[in-house]
This record gives C-alpha cells, structure tokens and sequence, in this order.
C-alpha cells in the first residue's frame, strides 16, 4: 500500500521504497526555486500553465518517483510532477490543486485552477482542455489541504493502469480532433 492516514496527515510512498512524505508537503509554493520563476512571471495563471508546458519536457517515471518543484526544475517531469510545479507557482496568488485520478481510465495528474478549470501539463503549450470529461479526479490536494472525493480514493489512484505512452497518444488524439 502507497497511503497511509496519521494524525490526520495523508502520507505517501512516491520517493523511495519505505519512505512516507506528507501529501501536502510535495506542493512548495515558498520554495526560492518556485518564487524566483514566479517573480519573472508574475500573477497570471495562462502565462505560468505556459511557461511549465514549455519548459519542462515530459519523461516518464521508472516505476512511480514525485520529484519536488526545485527537482523538476531542472527541465524535466512526467504528469505529477509538472502538476506539483505548476500549482506550487500559482499557489502564491490562487487556490489551484493537484488532482489526482484517471484519463481514459489510466493513472494521472492535472492540475485545478481555483475557477475550476483543469490544466493539462504534459501539453507542449497552454491550452485549454477539449475533453474535460474524461478527467475523472479522485483526489484534489495542495500545501493546505487534501481533499478525497470518497473514502479511500487516494489509494485508489495508485491502482489505476498506467501505460504513458497509450495515455499521451490518446490525449494526442483528441488534441488533433479538437
């Protein structure tokens, strides 16, 4: 099992084998790495969505590994881990959240922008999403709060297939229908 609940924490295995990590620890909106890029960019939700999709390529993970935000800085990330970026910048001026939950039925991570609107950050540019419905999310967390849409739906999320290259084609796909 990948979750366990203490004292109220939700706490997570995504590092190493045997290390738990407070959920909402991973969500740094005061890290000097996050602050500096938004300082460059300032208060506008579009132009950070876009400066993460640019900026950071997309690779997948060898089994399951969330990097910090300052890790995933260093130009690289797969769906959590640009997600974890992404809302520890607009976390500075905005109530975005991590969702976690499924794509098509695969594994995946997205980000909720306070007005309720989902970016994707495997996409090479902001954009908005054209199938918002098949975004399921089971869990929404950020450096304040964790929110479960049912009992148990954290770790139900890591039960979810994951298969990154079927998933990134299937968003490919409607991406060139939309």
């Amino acid at each position: 099992n990948r979750v366990y609940r203490e004292d109220g924490h939700y706490l997570v295995a995504v590092r190493y084998p045997f290390q738990w990590h407070n959920l909402q620890d991973f969500v740094q909106p005061d890290d000097p790495n996050v602050v500096a890029i938004y300082s460059q960019i300032g208060p506008d939700p579009w132009s950070l969505y876009n400066w993460v999709c640019q900026n950071i390529d997309y690779r997948r993970d060898i089994g399951e590994f969330w990097q910090t935000p300052s890790e995933t800085l260093r130009g690289y990330g797969d769906c959590e881990d640009t997600s974890i970026l992404l809302a520890s910048l607009l976390r500075n001026f905005n109530d975005a959240k991590v969702a976690l939950g499924g794509y098509q039925g695969w594994g995946h991570a997205w980000v909720v922008s306070e007005e309720g609107e989902i970016l994707e950050c495997t996409y090479t540019n902001a954009r908005r999403v054209p199938d918002p419905q098949d975004y399921c999310p089971y869990c929404l967390f950020n450096n304040e709060e964790v929110l479960e849409l049912w009992p148990g739906a954290l770790g139900e999320v890591f039960e979810l297939g994951r298969d990154e290259s079927l998933k990134l084609q299937l968003m490919a796909g409607v991406l060139e229908a939309a």
